[in-house]
């Protein structure tokens, strides 16, 4: 059987713990910016590379796929591998690839560049989120995760937005390179201050065993596939689904504004919140985003279709911005010490696999529904995965109470 991979260094202390999270949350946020850029600097993207829009848009696709189909792969070569080693190397291979993209000015380079970007960053991630138990007492998982997620969230609300200004600028290959610096600058910091992992050891002839944690992890990120694919069908389509609650292009963006505050509080508050009650928060948390769904169907119907829209993108950003870190850390604990690193690394292929399947069923709703079909679909799937994610938890809780 694969044994688990054991610390060969010294565990940080209390103080020194945060710096660390620090620096894998500061991987987490450059790697998220560098996967999201693409869109923001399209037009100066598709100006210096001579192609098309969605020619550059199809580079965050590129990277979506490699990640859902390489992901797997990458972490069983590389399972042997002392972790943090293997956590610099990928960082700084993110780094040169995501430096290529600026300085290379051919989109076939770039493509390529996008795919060994991809595949360096489920590598990373892999190794980030097995580090994170290491790092902190189980009571504090919850928080930990919460820090080192929130470096994705900070992409979306800053890294995003500062590339699309420097592109407004006429210089959006610094975005690319101020990824780049950000990612050698995180694989410095953890270079020096990582304690080492051991990789994955083989012992013998049972390596081909399935782990026992692996039937319930899989049904945790099953039900949150489905989740992320609900909120993607509704979300991805949001400017119209408010547009027929007649809030017009000129209230959209506060409404939305409103949503990812929402989902920053839900993120400060959601990690610690799981460290208490880990079912609970997770169930509220998941429970947020069908509701919010519901009003936002309920809207263009209603008295006060306005509000009730803004109140449902409010309730949707809340739920999606704490889910990260809690839903994480249930896959953590419920998984083996063997299993967590490929387990906690499956998050990055569920989120993107939920990103384009919402995406298609959303745009296919659109063209042969119209708008009104998006919110109902959206709530059905979002309201399965409520299910889905409280038998889970109730299963757990009767088999614990069980032993």
């Amino acid at each position: 059987m694969t044994a688990s991979p054991a610390s060969i260094g010294s565990p940080p202390s209390a103080r020194g713990r945060t710096p660390l999270l620090l620096g894998l949350g500061l991987a987490v946020f450059a790697s998220v910016s560098t996967e999201l850029l693409p869109p923001a600097l399209i037009l100066g993207m598709s100006s210096t590379l001579g192609v098309d829009a969605p020619a550059v848009g199809s580079l965050v696709a590129v990277w979506a796929v490699t990640i859902v189909v390489g992901t797997v792969p990458a972490v069983r070569v590389t399972r042997h591998v002392p972790r943090k080693p293997l956590l610099v190397v990928s960082l700084v291979v993110l780094a040169v690839a995501t430096a290529v993209v600026a300085v290379v000015p051919v989109f076939g380079v770039v493509l390529a560049a996008r795919l060994v970007s991809a595949l360096a960053a489920a590598v990373s991630w892999s190794v980030v989120f097995a580090y994170v138990p290491t790092l902190v007492p189980p009571a504090r998982l919850g928080r930990a995760m919460a820090i080192v997620l929130g470096g994705g969230t900070l992409a979306s609300v800053l890294g995003v937005p500062v590339g699309a200004a420097l592109a407004a600028a006429g210089a959006w290959q610094w975005a690319f390179l101020g990824a780049a610096g950000v990612l050698l600058t995180s694989a410095l910091v953890l270079a020096v201050g990582l304690p080492g992992l051991a990789g994955a050891r083989n012992g013998g002839t049972r390596t081909r065993d399935i782990d026992r944690t692996a039937i319930p992890v899989a049904a945790l990120l099953s039900a949150g596939a489905l989740l992320l694919t609900g909120y993607m069908t509704l979300y991805a389509y949001i400017v119209p689904v408010l547009g027929a609650a007649r809030i017009g292009p000129d209230g959209v963006g506060a409404v939305l504004l409103v949503a990812g505050v929402a989902g920053g509080l839900a993120l400060l508050l959601g990690g610690a919140l799981s460290d208490r009650y880990p079912a609970t928060a997770l169930l509220v948390l998941v429970a947020a985003i069908p509701t919010g769904v519901l009003l936002a169907a309920l809207a263009p119907g209603s008295v006060l279709p306005q509000p009730l829209a803004a109140a449902g993108t409010a309730l949707i950003g809340f739920g999606i911005g704490g889910l990260p870190p809690v839903l994480q850390a249930r896959v953590a604990r419920t998984a083996s010490a063997t299993f967590r690193p490929l387990a906690t690394s499956l998050f990055v292929v569920i989120l993107n696999i939920g990103i384009a399947a919402g995406s298609a069923l959303g745009g296919s709703l659109m063209a042969t529904a119209g708008r009104g079909a998006v919110a109902p679909v959206a709530l059905l799937l979002t309201g399965a995965a409520l299910a889905a994610f409280a038998a889970l938890i109730a299963r757990a809780g009767h088999r614990h109470s069980c032993l």
